[in-house]
């Protein structure tokens, strides 16, 4: 069945429209967006979905293709439960919305399909937020704009579901332009469209199939053990996040941060800061084997300093080097999920042969290579 059959079959009616919203890769500045830094997304061609349809009454009715589970609630009456699994995040975006003081009339049914892996370190769940905030104002004329829509969908996830995110998940995926990267200043919400141009290169998603839960793993720790290292240094220094912190005055701060995990934490900000102004710099002067070196130096930061790498991760970014690749790192929260390598366009079914063979020698565990473009942000689609 279609999707219009199939929502006409758990629903009961026609659906009206179908709206759309991407994943998204971070190319470089991991971590950065909960510390105030720069960071440089893309939304990529992998998509999440909602088929939906106007209510009479004031319930959202929602149901998941992907994980074959639908659950209801009335606007008057939303709340978060356990029990709504991932319907959490679709109930969150009408709390907040309501919270906000827009008007919502009508409940919505909602069918929701993905080809986003969940947990992959691409963003399905802000994809999901965004996606939900931008079809809430296109059905009922709220007239948010892109930028609000990250800013309310953000809200979501730290207000109602209890993660300490940053901006840069929804706003990659909200503001996401084809064929641009997204140059983001996450502690004055300012952001420079910047064009991917690669020439024979591209980048491509190195999926490890080892899933994993920000809210449940150690992301709120690192948020944490940052902000230990912003106070201490706070006694020296007037600083509003260790973004603002140049990599030259980061050895004077050694003596200060006695904990040496906390110090380790610290320097991969700040040194990360530092590869993203040469990312930007690279990409601008089509520098391409300087693009390579620095998502490298990426990983090594992202695994020896901030521990959020993993066997998996690590094991997925050595096969990508071994295959051809002049650069890869995880992209992401880490803990599981996807990394991103830059290959040469015309090498890609040898690269892919040749990652998924050592991934399995090294994890036993098959990866997924997948070729992606760079993409609009959340978008009606023309055929429903």
């Amino acid at each position: 069945m279609d999707l219009k059959e199939l929502f006409r079959a758990y629903f009961g009616c026609d659906s009206t429209a179908t709206y759309r919203a991407p994943a998204r890769i971070n190319l470089i500045g991991e971590h950065l967006d909960y510390n105030g830094g720069l960071v440089l997304p893309a939304a990529i061609s992998l998509y999440i979905s909602a088929t939906i349809s106007v209510r009479n009454d004031s319930k959202i009715k929602v149901y998941s293709l992907n994980t074959k589970t639908g659950f209801e609630i009335d606007l008057k009456e939303i709340r978060k439960d356990s029990k709504y699994a991932w319907a959490n995040y679709v109930f969150g975006v009408f709390s907040i919305l309501l919270d906000e003081g827009y008007k919502i009339p009508n409940g919505l049914n909602i069918l929701i399909d993905s080809e986003i892996p969940l947990g992959s370190g691409l963003s399905s769940s802000a994809a999901l937020l965004d996606l939900i905030v931008y079809l809430t104002s296109e059905t009922f004329s709220l007239d948010i704009s892109l930028e609000k829509i990250a800013k309310l969908a953000q809200r979501v996830e730290n207000d109602y579901l209890g993660l300490k995110s940053g901006i840069m998940d929804e706003a990659a995926i909200a503001l996401g332009k084809k064929n641009h990267c997204l140059l983001l200043n996450c502690q004055e919400y300012e952001y420079e469209q910047i064009p991917l141009d690669l020439g024979d290169y591209t980048f491509v998603v190195l999926k490890t199939n080892v899933p994993r839960s920000l809210v449940s793993s150690k992301y709120n720790e690192r948020v944490e053990e940052c902000q230990k290292g912003l106070e201490l240094i706070r006694k020296k220094m007037n600083v509003n996040n260790l973004c603002e912190i140049s990599v030259l005055e980061l050895e004077r701060f050694k003596d200060l941060i006695s904990d040496e995990i906390i110090y380790q934490r610290v320097k991969h900000v700040i040194s990360e800061r530092h590869r993203v102004h040469l990312f930007v710099e690279a990409l601008k002067k089509k520098e391409i084997v300087s693009l390579g070196k620095i998502l490298n130096e990426s990983h090594l930061s992202l695994k020896d300093d901030y521990e959020v790498s993993g066997p998996y991760l690590d094991a997925i970014q050595i096969a990508a080097i071994h295959a051809g690749a002049i650069g890869a790192r995880m992209t992401g929260a880490g803990f599981g999920g996807c990394a991103i390598a830059l290959i040469k366009k015309d090498s890609f079914t040898k690269f892919r042969e040749e990652v998924l063979n050592e991934y399995s020698n090294l994890t036993e565990l098959h990866a997924d290579v997948l070729e992606v473009d760079i993409v609009d942000g959340p978008t009606k689609c023309l055929l429903h």
